[in-house]
């Protein structure tokens, strides 16, 4: 129950396990702050765009019933970055309006940039004036031709709840909501010389409220561990073919006398395949909490997830990242050029790889030293905070 002193908060998330489960510290932590909360849950084009329509209609119902429950009271909208169905009301469509809107980083940032090579490529920044001319011909290139048909999709389906669109659809949720909060700290995201002043970094959820969860039965081999170096591992809930990552794993370092493998396979339930067979210096486990996990952790390799990347960062975990689809090369490229762990540029990496990647950041103190200075970063942020003070001032600016 929400306070009735504090404004109404209408959140709109995409139901993919990396976005709803954020989403879900942020709103239970406002809740406890006395906001009352609302979440509306609900490919580029086929996923994402094509649901605009039916997501700003939830979206007015929703601020609907609100405003006849509570009359008088302001609503704040606010939408995770790829939930587009906060964004008509901004463009113009018709319909309540709320007292303001906020767009909510949980993935790498879309942003088109002069000093960026287009989303979606892995590359890092270049802003040499040959490297922005580059950018800019490739950024061209993307929008006007590779994603031409979610562009017009886009489009489409705002003129036809009445906006008026304007911009590039993958830029669309940082330039028109009134504010824009990347859930993470500057040091983990490409800086951009033309980005809009809405534009506010806001830490990472990556330690967060979350529930309980039962661990395994020897999960004192960790917690008592002294004098080996533990590798954590993890291919996230969407990637499920252990044999691309967490199989090759285990068998790279299965001589390792040094080292433990702690392999958490994502999702309650979820087993390796029958017939693989677990060295005597691995331990596995359908779930485990990444907050349980890494502080106990030299090492974490991962498929890309951003969660995983935030946390990691959050507990000062270097990392080795193995990932190609979604945003993962994204993930990867950043956690490159963050100097905080290694990209292996394959979703399906060697053991060779593997074991030249852990030998390197276990023997080299940069990466560890890199981690904690962003784990420093990360934890002088109040995420939740920084939401709370950014809807009260949205609601206080419309009384």
């Amino acid at each position: 129950m929400g306070s009735d002193m504090k404004p109404l908060v209408v959140i709109g998330c995409t139901p993919i396990h990396g976005h709803v489960m954020p989403i879900r510290v942020i709103a239970k932590e406002l809740v406890q702050r006395g906001y009352g909360v609302t979440i509306l849950a609900y490919d580029i084009e086929h996923c994402f765009v094509r649901s605009i329509p039916s997501q700003h209609a939830a979206m007015q119902e929703a601020m609907e019933i609100l405003t006849e429950k509570h009359p008088g009271r302001p609503i704040v909208q606010v939408a995770e970055c790829v939930f587009e169905g906060g964004l008509p009301i901004s463009m113009g469509a018709p319909g309540i309006k709320p007292a303001g809107t906020i767009g909510i980083g949980l993935m790498p940032m879309t942003l088109s940039s002069i000093d960026l090579p287009p989303f979606g490529l892995g590359l890092p920044p270049n802003t040499t004036p040959e490297g922005r001319e580059r950018n800019k011909a490739m950024t061209e290139q993307v929008q006007n031709i590779v994603l031409a048909a979610p562009q017009k999709a886009f489009v489409e389906c705002m003129e036809q709840v009445g906006a008026k669109p304007d911009g590039f659809v993958l830029d669309a949720c940082y330039t028109y909501p009134d504010r824009f909060l990347q859930m993470c700290s500057p040091q983990a995201e490409y800086p951009r010389s033309d980005a809009p002043s809405s534009l506010q970094f806001a830490g990472g959820v990556g330690k967060g409220n979350r529930d309980e969860v039962a661990m395994p039965g020897w999960w004192q081999d960790v917690v008592n561990n002294k004098d080996k170096k533990i590798v954590a591992i993890s291919q996230g809930t969407l990637a499920i073919d252990f044999a691309e990552l967490i199989i090759p794993t285990m068998e790279a370092l299965k001589d390792r006398d040094d080292i433990l493998v702690v392999v958490a396979l994502g999702k309650i339930g979820a087993s390796l395949p029958e017939g693989v067979s677990v060295p005597v210096n691995a331990r596995v486990a359908d779930f485990i909490p990444f907050d349980e996990m890494l502080p106990h952790s030299s090492l974490f390799i991962t498929n890309g997830g951003y969660g995983a990347f935030q946390h990691a960062i959050s507990n000062g975990t270097p990392l080795i990242v193995a990932g190609t689809t979604e945003d993962k090369p994204e993930v990867a490229a950043r956690a490159e050029w963050s100097g905080i762990g290694i990209n292996l540029r394959t979703a399906a990496p060697t053991q060779e790889a593997i074991r030249n990647a852990v030998n390197e950041i276990l023997g080299n103190p940069k990466y560890k030293k890199r981690a904690m200075e962003l784990e420093a970063e990360m934890g002088s942020f109040d995420p939740i905070g920084v939401v709370a003070k950014t809807i009260d001032e949205l609601a206080a600016g419309a009384q």
